[in-house]
């Protein structure tokens, strides 16, 4: 070759970024990389030299760059293009109002639908997220997220409701987040029972209270329909708890006159108090208060997977705002993952595999627990996030397991003070995510009483302990000082002696956003690990005369494998494949499927062969595979290219090109 044919061709290399290889020499400059590759052949040296071109074609990016990049982790990130509180809770028309104004703001990302609707007549809206100039959103892998499946749970709403705001706000500054949504659809619905946020958001309410849809239900058998609820008696926006003056009475005052404690000394001379129950009125006249209170079935008892008739009735899916979710989830096979936000106690919960069917005695069992015991001990020496599950799965689902326990272990790092377990099922909706559909699907117990409330140690936060963090932390405000009302049914009764509605399981405004951030970090976390295929290498190794052979090895990025093995045992999995194509002048040669011996002299260089042009696999959990093809060239220019496609993975391209 001339040395102006030769520079010609080094500057188109520079020009593609490409990679050149010429089997020659040894020399590497720039661009350029000279092997002397030999190969014995029946005892023949056969010297190749040709330029190989190894040219890598990426999966298709958004025709808009990033416009704002902030490089800086102290700089700005777009926080301000969207300003919005998250210091307070918000109703579900107010909610819905936000999920309208960022679709309008940022229609090049997002689309807003409604699922379907309410008992009571409400949309279940719905924040389709993703770089549509990336690729259509059914065509990427997605992450659902949905928050307050309870009613009262509403911190969930706000949890998916900013997860949906960081995204989108950031997507011009932030190249993680840039990157994410070039590849990954997210489906966020921040209200799951929506008739019951509200009231939890709009009115006084308990805790604990609205927690089911509002479908009407006779509980005191007198022919009316939730006609005796919990209602606010004192008109403060709170519900706290009644109580009268008895002289039997076994309540006291504290000395504060903050509490009412029990009465330690039956002898001892006091004003006493009967306890009467929560906040209420004699609706329909029957003696009886808050006997008839809003709800219907548990809704997270209402999904089809291990559903039975006590927790989840009259039937699966009965509930629209159930039924509504499920029937989502089946027009969208693309979900690869799912996260639901509840209340409380700080939890990671994860739908497991299910457990192998085991021989072993309560014995065996014991000691199997004990040495994971101290298998984690000392994992934690170097992690101290690490997670270790007594369930032993059957091996057709130890993929899974590992991918799960690899997750929760980075979700208690990002949230640090939430513990991962397994989740139930009963009629649960991220159990039927994952076992009815294959998706990986993660429950979070949001918010509890911080740990330094619990002055003793006893595993609980008295009355005491609360009013105490509440003085300390919240400078008093939060409690409901007991004090004199009338009441139309009982005469004068005392209200009060308890924390405020956000206190116990949703946290007070100054935490709501602390929280929502690091679970926003954990679902983004967890769907940058969703699969991601990409052709790692390939090799060129002579054979003999005109014949090649070109190794391709593939490989998965990702945490999580290209499918589930939930997926696989569904039938539902679909392989990925590696595709190869050729020019004119170059030929595939049939070699028998299976391993290959390359090297004769070497037996352990073995190598699986296709049958024909495409290979199909599935890529499990960070690992890669390799394939082997003999081709033939016609002595002049060619090439050869390969593709991999996995449906949950994305595609990657690499093409060599061979100049004689």
């Amino acid at each position: 070759m001339n040395a102006l044919k030769y520079h010609k061709i080094q500057r188109a290399s520079r020009r593609r970024d490409s990679i050149y290889v010429s089997l020659r020499g040894a020399k590497r400059r720039g661009h350029l990389t000279a092997l002397s590759l030999r190969a014995s052949w029946r005892g023949n040296l056969v010297v190749l030299a040709l330029f190989i071109v190894l040219i890598l074609l990426p999966t298709p990016t958004p025709s808009s760059a990033q416009s704002k990049l902030q490089k800086s982790p102290g700089g700005y990130h777009g926080e301000l293009d969207f300003p919005i509180s998250w210091k307070r809770y918000y109703t579900v028309d107010e909610k819905n109002q936000i999920m309208r104004d960022l679709q309008a703001k940022y229609p090049n990302l997002a689309e807003l639908q409604s699922i379907g609707k309410s008992r009571q007549g409400r949309d279940q809206m719905l924040l389709t997220i993703t770089a549509k100039s990336a690729g259509k959103h059914e065509t990427k892998p997605a992450m659902w997220v949905d928050g307050a499946i309870h009613g009262n749970e509403i911190n969930g709403v706000t949890c998916a409701l900013y997860t949906a705001w960081y995204l989108l706000t950031r997507y011009d500054y932030d190249p993680y987040v840039f990157d994410l949504l070039n590849r990954v659809t997210f489906y966020i619905l921040p209200g799951l029972n929506v008739d019951a946020n509200d009231s939890y958001a709009r009115y006084p309410n308990t805790a604990n209270n609205p927690r089911e849809p509002f479908r009407p239900m006779d509980d005191d058998g007198d022919g009316l329909f939730d006609e005796d609820t919990t209602e606010d008696v004192d008109g403060d926006g709170e519900l706290s708890t009644m109580y009268v003056e008895d002289p039997e009475g076994s309540f006291k005052l504290s000395p504060d006159k903050r509490l009412f404690v029990p009465v330690s000394d039956p002898r001892e001379e006091v004003q006493r108090f009967r306890r009467v129950g929560a906040e209420g009125f004699d609706n329909d006249g029957d003696g009886r208060i808050n006997e008839d209170d809003l709800g219907g079935p548990d809704p997270n008892r209402n999904f089809p997977y291990d559903w039975n008739l006590p927790n989840g009735r009259p039937y699966p899916l009965s509930e629209p705002e159930t039924r509504n979710v499920f029937e989502f989830w089946l027009a969208h096979p693309n979900i690869f993952g799912s996260f639901h936000f509840h209340n409380t106690g700080k939890l990671i919960m994860f739908s497991a595999p299910p457990a192998a069917r085991t021989t072993m005695t309560p014995e065996q069992q014991k000691t199997l627990q004990e040495r994971n015991a101290q298998r984690l001990e000392e994992m934690r020496k170097t992690n101290q996030w690490a997670q270790l599950f007594d369930r032993v799965v059957d091996p057709a689902y130890q993929t899974d397991m590992t991918a799960l326990t690899e997750m929760v272990t980075m979700g208690a790092r990002i949230l640090k003070d939430y513990r991962p377990t397994m989740s139930g099922m009963v009629g649960q909706a991220q159990a039927s995510s994952y076992y009815m559909l294959g998706a990986y699907a993660s429950l979070i117990e949001l918010w509890s009483m911080p740990l330094d409330a619990d002055e003793n140690k006893d595993g609980r936060v008295s009355d005491e302990e609360m009013l105490k963090w509440i003085d300390i932390e919240l400078g008093g405000e939060g409690w409901i000082v007991p004090h004199k009302v009338k009441h139309p049914d009982l005469g004068e009764v005392w209200i009060g002696g308890s924390a405020k509605k956000h206190i116990t399981r949703t946290p007070p405004a100054r935490y709501i956003e602390e929280e929502a951030l690091r679970n926003c970090q954990f679902i983004l976390y967890s769907a940058s690990q969703f699969p991601k295929v990409a052709i790692d290498k390939v090799e060129v190794k002579p054979a003999t005369d005109n014949l090649l052979w070109v190794e391709v090895t593939v490989k998965n990025a990702g945490i999580y494998p290209t499918s589930s093995d939930r997926t696989v045992q569904l039938r539902k999995d679909v392989k990925d494949k590696l595709t190869v194509s050729m020019s004119g002048n170059v030929r595939l040669v049939e070699v028998p499927e299976g391993q290959t011996l390359l090297d004769p002299t070497n037996p352990t260089d073995r190598v699986q062969a296709p049958k024909g042009k495409t290979a199909e696999f599935r890529l499990l959990s960070k690992a890669s595979q390799k394939f082997v093809y003999l081709v033939k060239l016609d002595g002049s220019d060619g090439w050869v290219e390969f593709e991999v496609t996995s449906k949950s993975g994305g595609t990657a391209k690499k093409r060599i090109s061979f100049k004689q």
